[in-house]
Order: structure tokens, then sequence, then C-alpha cells
């Protein structure tokens, strides 16, 4: 059982260098990327307050994750024209949510990478109520793998899921009375998927100086409603519960674990968290501690938090499609953060 949990375990990761794709040429059709960067007429967002918090409506998240999954976008390859036509909706999203451009060219912060491909991050911005109390830094990964072997790989759970999150929870943080007191950069970056490029560029180019960042979140594959839903895994129910949802922090957060081990109790969803396994921390963390965006925050000493629903067997397959991702979890995830957001110290 042991082997079984470790293997469990260092499956919330959800990227694997093995699974990094060789570079694709950018093609897109013209019409698509017209549609993906012109927000449709029903993108008004829509939402309901429980509990003290208004959010928005997993139909208005399920529209996102299907938009960015759709075959048109052919996978949001890194680098591609496909990507850029996904980070012209974001930055679409990005303006309905009420958030302030942050990048270095209105919302975009553009890179190269590998061979002189390009790629871009897109940065949004809420301000928080006391401009001194330093910022939190939300971010997930857009790309995905693009067409492999002739074959669309969409992408919905990794990672359109994080993305329609990233939105959700910017929408919550602008509205009226929910403002943060700390200021919110939201991320979306780029060519994650070769060798997480959007991230690293951002923690050279970051928009406020990263001494004065209390968090970093990361959000990566939270779209399926049963953790570790892998076959290979199936034992691990054993003791990992199928609804939790998977956190990692940074070493000795404990503090922030309990944050969002508190607000996924008061969302109905237990957060399982490396941490809980005592001295088997020590062989977990090392499986998956840098298999994420979180990874290039980590290694310039910010703090971090990253949530994930973890692997299942459509992982960088072609079957990743929007029907098997439920936008109510992707909603508790995002609620889960607003409110780690609203009570970090």
């Amino acid at each position: 059982m042991t082997a079984t949990v470790l293997a469990a375990m260092a499956a919330v990761s959800c990227g694997r260098d093995a699974d990094r794709r060789p570079p694709q040429q950018p093609v897109v059709d013209s019409d698509a990327r017209d549609a993906a960067a012109t927000p449709p007429s029903d993108d008004a967002i829509a939402g309901d307050e429980r509990d003290g918090l208004w959010f928005p409506s997993a139909e208005f998240v399920g529209r996102q994750v299907a938009v960015l999954a759709d075959p048109g976008l052919r996978g949001r390859g890194g680098g591609t024209a496909d990507e850029a036509a996904a980070a012209d909706r974001m930055a679409a999203w990005f303006r309905a949510a009420g958030l302030e451009p942050a990048g270095e060219s209105g919302w975009l912060q553009p890179f190269t990478f590998g061979a002189d491909r390009r790629s871009q991050n897109v940065i949004g911005m809420v301000r928080g109520t006391e401009p001194h109390a330093g910022h939190v830094i939300v971010g997930a990964h857009y790309d995905h793998l693009g067409v492999l072997g002739g074959e669309i790989h969409p992408g919905a759970d990794d990672n359109a899921s994080g993305a329609s999150a990233l939105v959700a929870i910017a929408a919550a943080l602008t509205r009226d009375g929910q403002r943060p007191r700390r200021t919110v950069i939201v991320v979306a970056f780029g060519a994650e998927e070769d060798g997480l490029y959007g991230s690293q560029h951002y923690v050279a180019n970051p928009r406020r100086p990263l001494d004065e960042a209390a968090l970093m979140v990361n959000l990566d594959m939270v779209g399926r409603a049963r953790f570790l839903s892998a076959k290979e895994y199936a034992m691990a129910h054993a003791v990992v519960p199928e609804d939790g949802i998977g956190a990692l922090a940074s070493p000795g957060a404990l503090e922030l674990v309990e944050l969002a081990r508190e607000a996924g109790r008061r969302e109905g969803r237990p957060i399982v968290s490396a941490s809980d396994y005592g001295p088997l921390e020590t062989f977990i963390r090392p499986a998956v501690e840098y298999r994420g965006d979180h990874k290039s925050f980590a290694e310039r000493g910010v703090t971090y938090l990253w949530l994930s629903t973890s692997m299942h067997d459509d992982y960088h397959l072609p079957s990743d499609t929007a029907d098997k991702v439920d936008p109510a979890t992707i909603v508790t995830v995002g609620r889960i953060v607003v409110r780690v957001i609203q009570t970090l110290p």
C-alpha cells in the first residue's frame, strides 16, 4: 500500500519531461482565430452567492473550457498561432472579468523560446485595498500539446480547466465587497508544455518585485470530479478520498495548507496534501515538487500553493475533451483559491 500511495501522490504532477512535445508549425484557420479573439454574446459572467462568497457559475466556466478545447484551436500548441489565438481569448475574458491589463504590451507579455519560437503570457491585475501589503500571483498555463501524429490534443483538463478557473477567480475578486487586501496578479502562462517557458520568462521579468510576493498559486489540471481517476491508481482510494483536491505547498508552509484545508471544508471537498502522510512526504515531495509553473517561482524563493485534481487516463491524449471535465469541480477549486487569498495573513 505504501508504494501505491507514493505513486498516487506523485501522480498529482501534470507534466512529465518525457511527454514534452516536439516543435510545431504555427497553423491556424483565420476564422478560428477571429472567433477566439471575439467574445460571444453569451459571455456575460453569471454567478451566485453562497456562504458569503459570490462566484461565477459552473455553466460559465464550462463554456470557457469548451472554447479553449475546441478543435478550432488545434490544441493550443506552444509557439503556434493557435496558442496566440487562445491568448487573445484569455485577454478578452480578463477584460470582461474586470481586470486591469498588466502585461508589457496591454495584456500580453511576449517572449521567445527554443529556436526563435514565439509565445506570450497574458497578465491582468486586481488592485488590493492595501497598496503596500504586497501581492499574490495566481497562474495557470493555457497552452497544450497541439497536434501530434496528425491528431488534435484538446487539453480540456490540461489545462483549459486551470485557465478557465483563472478568469472565474478574477471575476470574483473584482466584485464589489470581495476585493482582496493584497493586489493579485493573474497570469495565463504560455509554452508550459514545452518546458515552463512562460513562467520562467515571468519570474525573470515580473510585473511587481518577487520579493514582495506573499504567495504564488498554480492551477493545473483542476477539472476532474474524481481525484486520481487513472485506473492504475484505483487502489489509492483506500487511503485517498475520491472527491479530494490535491494540494502541494512550499516546504514547511503548513499554515498555508491549513488555510486551503479550511477553505475545502467550507466548500465540501477535502484537501489532500503530501504533508498528510508524515514521513512519506520526504518521498512524495521530490517526485512532484517541480512539475509545473510553480517551480519557476519556488526557484526564486516565492512561497507556492499548487492545486490539482491529478492524473487520469486521458492525460496527454486526444481523449482529454471538454465533455469529461466537471465545471462544478473547477468552481470549487476557484472558490478555495479566493478564500485562501482573502484569509492569507
